[in-house]
């Protein structure tokens, strides 16, 4: 019974099982091989960069692009000089808020700093020389070089023609099949039709039967008058 009182208290004193032969062991082998050593808390592994490594270059190259010195950057986010040189250099711990006011001193932001994508500005619409298309003329006749044809190329029911200061043939009474729908956009005219005579002014319009014999007179120098006409 002594013998195994004493044997007990040698156990008791025994130092602990040193954690780091446990390391060096192979996983559930028991067979002794060591495992690669576990890297120093606080590392950084080799395959990642380090943040105040990206940070001090991205400032340093952003500054460069845009052509900024020190002091101008210094002057922009409210610190000094030096302090923009720590950074570049990754000497800097910045807060968060003067992250921010680097950031816009350099017209960039916190994330692009930090190596974040740098947003792509919309590409601009190209280029393009002007074009100038006057309607072509319905009648190129001395006398009738003010009528414009804007009817569609293959219409047969309607017919549109812009008149400035020019009447054609609707100068003189006239009647033909369908309808006629006249409108001023600018200047004046009278217009004769089924006994009445009106005098259009800039927004008048009128709507009759062509079959009705009509036609307009006293056109102003400045007259121009949306006309459409129906075939039936």
């Amino acid at each position: 019974m002594t013998s195994s009182r004493a044997t007990g208290a040698e156990n008791s004193s025994a130092d602990p099982p040193d954690p780091e032969q446990n390391l060096r062991r192979g996983p559930d082998t028991g067979s002794g091989a060591e495992a690669a050593p576990a890297p120093p808390k606080g590392s950084t592994p080799p395959d990642r960069a380090d943040t105040g490594d990206v940070l001090a270059a991205s400032v340093a190259r952003v500054r460069r692009a845009a052509g900024l010195t020190l002091s101008a950057v210094a002057t922009r986010a409210g610190v000094s000089p030096a302090y923009v040189s720590q950074m570049e250099s990754g000497a800097a711990n910045p807060t968060v808020r003067t992250l921010g006011q680097i950031a816009d001193a350099l017209g960039a932001t916190p994330a692009e700093l930090l190596g974040g994508t740098t947003p792509v500005a919309p590409a601009a619409a190209p280029g393009f020389p002007p074009r100038f298309a006057p309607a072509p003329l319905l009648a190129q006749a001395d006398g009738h070089r003010g009528i414009f044809d804007l009817t569609a190329p293959g219409a047969t029911r309607l017919g549109a023609r812009l008149l400035h200061a020019d009447l054609g043939d609707h100068d003189h009474p006239t009647a033909h099949p369908g309808e006629e729908f006249a409108h001023v956009l600018a200047g004046s005219c009278r217009v004769s039709v089924g006994g009445a005579v009106r005098l259009l002014r800039r927004g008048d319009s009128c709507h009759f039967a062509a079959t009705d014999e009509h036609h307009f007179t006293d056109p102003s120098d400045d007259l121009l008058m949306l006309v459409v006409l129906t075939e039936e």
